[in-house]
């Protein structure tokens, strides 16, 4: 269910989720999806310094592989925000494939790094009772924007 999973991540009634990749928005004058006008992204290299104010997006070392019983809701480990990281994320519909995408911004004051491997995010799984219907995204496999 987990691919490239790590024994010492799982927790209580967590897994902790590992950085791999971060991406950021090309700058244009307006974002508007109703007319398909979205931002490129380019890939980051890490170790990166994020700065106070800015956003990038991430995806995680692990895959999912939800079966179609399950769905999984992600949320920031209390570390992230304790350094002064808003981690933005949702949540993962039965027969999702893929890496975890989510959002991390700076809310603080202070330059902070990021590096590959970091435990930013946590996933839990919920029991559905009944008949699921699988997700059918544009987003499946882990595709960024």
């Amino acid at each position: 269910m987990i691919k490239n999973a790590k024994k010492e991540n799982i927790g209580p009634c967590t897994y902790d989720f590992r950085l791999n990749e971060l991406f950021q928005h090309s700058k244009i004058e307006l974002v508007d999806i109703q007319k398909n006008r979205i931002p490129n992204i380019k890939k980051l290299k890490l170790p990166y310094i994020i700065k106070p104010g800015e956003f990038v997006l991430a995806s995680t070392i692990e895959e999912l592989d939800t079966p179609i019983d399950l769905m999984s809701i992600y949320s920031m480990k209390s570390s992230a925000f304790r350094i002064g990281l808003n981690i933005l994320c949702g949540l993962n519909d039965p027969k999702y494939k893929g890496s975890a995408i989510f959002g991390i911004q700076n809310i603080s004051n202070n330059k902070i790094k990021l590096f590959k491997g970091m435990e930013l995010l946590q996933i839990a799984f919920i029991d559905l009772k009944g008949d699921a219907t699988p997700i059918q995204t544009q987003y499946m496999g882990g595709q960024v924007l």
